[in-house]
């Protein structure tokens, strides 16, 4: 096979559920694919020009909101339930494929009609005799603004979701090169060198600029993160390079080979629409990154955990809200991949409200709205840190989440932090006077 991929053991496939249909089956792979598919929708209303393109991404807007609202949820265990997991990788191909495409097509958009990118519009024209020039002639803002809510979107799908699947399997070097492809239609291909050599070994500590504290507004949140998420990638290149023997600057820097992949992009929304190509393609960047760190914000924000301690499900928040899990390919259930990433997500377990794991009080979606005032955030969060604190941590967590309740600057965590460090030292108190009489009946 062309893919190489992790799977479970053949003899250990339950196989078909019974009284499972074909669609049913077919659905269990597809679903988390159905974004792509979405996106491969819109390319019609890419060409057809005009208000079109404006209207699906709205739509498409309102489904993963409504749908996190009220698709229910899924807490199913789906491990050992794919047959043919090795189908998931050609998947993976096809919908970075159309992901991209709706990447290019809006640099085509914004060319015409000086630039027919590619002769998009001279080969439509050839199959259908549809004049694709004419149909964008009189394109408004909303028409452009649709085009790049669909790049947007699956700019983020390929770096964020997809490309977080395909670079995990650093065992894997045909994967993890096509998801770097993929990350490079949203600016996003350091996440391929940070978020495996460094999120999964540092989250929880404050090393890891993409764990968020508590009480941390979003937007200071998304730019110290970003930020400190580049350094670290240079960082970690830089270190894999010396114990190679190689200067930082060299070809086989991989940060730099991702920035190289991403300048290509650059060029060409350059070539179809000059510097106004390339400031809408930095602006899908943007947006891409920011949808990384909404999830990375929503993931793990204030849970805590020892640096010499391994990941427990209890350092995540999982989530099973079934449309935040079709959409994000099963990363929601993020206790799990930290605790083990090399369990392909596809069969991801649920762990949320155990005794193993809390999990978030919306989907991802609606969440990412709510973390946009974060005075609501907070107060729907001030409860579920401390009954983490209270049900969930260890000896050693608690003292760390004091400290970061006192650190936060909300009234609520603050006095429970302060309590904390109170009653430590009346214990301190209470075992210094006991010594303190066992001395003196001793030298009595």
């Amino acid at each position: 096979m062309f893919f190489e991929v992790f799977r479970t053991p053949e003899s250990e496939f339950r196989g078909p559920v019974v009284g499972e249909g074909v669609l049913e089956r077919v659905w269990k792979y597809m679903r988390f694919f159905s974004p792509s598919v979405l996106v491969a929708l819109s390319i019609p209303f890419f060409i057809m020009g005009g208000a079109w393109i404006a209207y699906y991404a709205l739509a498409y807007a309102i489904l993963i909101i409504g749908g996190d609202l009220f698709f229910g949820e899924d807490k199913k265990d789906y491990s050992g339930a794919y047959k043919y997991l090795g189908i998931f990788p050609y998947i993976e191909l096809v919908s970075i494929v159309i992901n991209a495409t709706a990447v290019i097509l809006f640099a085509w958009m914004l060319g015409l009609p000086e630039t027919d990118l590619f002769g998009i519009a001279a080969l439509v024209q050839s199959l259908s005799g549809f004049d694709a020039v004419a149909a964008h002639a009189n394109n408004t803002w909303g028409a452009y603004a649709g085009g790049f809510g669909m790049a947007a979107i699956g700019g983020a799908i390929n770096g964020v979701i997809i490309g977080h699947n395909t670079t995990h399997r650093t065992f894997e070097p045909k994967s993890v090169i096509m998801g770097r492809i993929g990350q490079a239609f949203g600016m996003f291909t350091y996440f391929s060198i940070r978020h495996p050599y460094g999120h999964h070994n540092l989250i929880g500590t404050p090393a890891d600029p993409s764990w968020a504290r508590r009480g941390e507004n979003f937007y200071v949140f998304r730019m110290r993160s970003v930020y400190g998420q580049y350094k670290m990638t240079w960082d970690l290149e830089k270190e894999r390079l010396n114990r190679m023997g190689m200067p930082v600057w060299h070809w086989r820097n991989e940060a730099l080979q991702g920035w190289a992949m991403e300048l290509v992009v650059l060029a060409v929304f350059f070539y179809a629409a000059g510097w106004l190509g390339v400031a809408a393609m930095l602006a899908v960047g943007f947006v891409c990154h920011t949808g990384l760190e909404l999830a990375n914000y929503c993931e793990h924000q204030g849970l805590v955990r020892e640096p010499s301690e391994p990941f427990q499900p209890r350092h995540a928040w999982d989530d099973a809200h079934r449309l935040t899990y079709w959409f994000v390919c099963g990363i929601s259930r993020h206790s799990h991949h930290h605790s083990d990433a090399q369990v392909e997500e596809f069969e991801l377990k649920y762990y949320g409200d155990t005794d193993q794991a809390m999990s978030t009080p919306y989907g991802y979606f609606v969440s990412f709205l709510v973390f946009l005032i974060p005075p609501l955030w907070n107060r729907i969060m001030i409860p579920r840190w401390l009954e983490w604190d209270a049900n969930y941590a260890t000896a050693g967590e608690k003292r760390l989440a004091a400290l970061e309740n006192l650190q936060s600057g909300l009234p609520e965590l603050v006095a429970a932090g302060e309590e904390y460090f109170a009653q430590e030292d009346d214990k301190k108190t209470g075992k210094s006077k006991k010594e303190n009489q066992q001395n003196l009946q001793q030298s009595a």
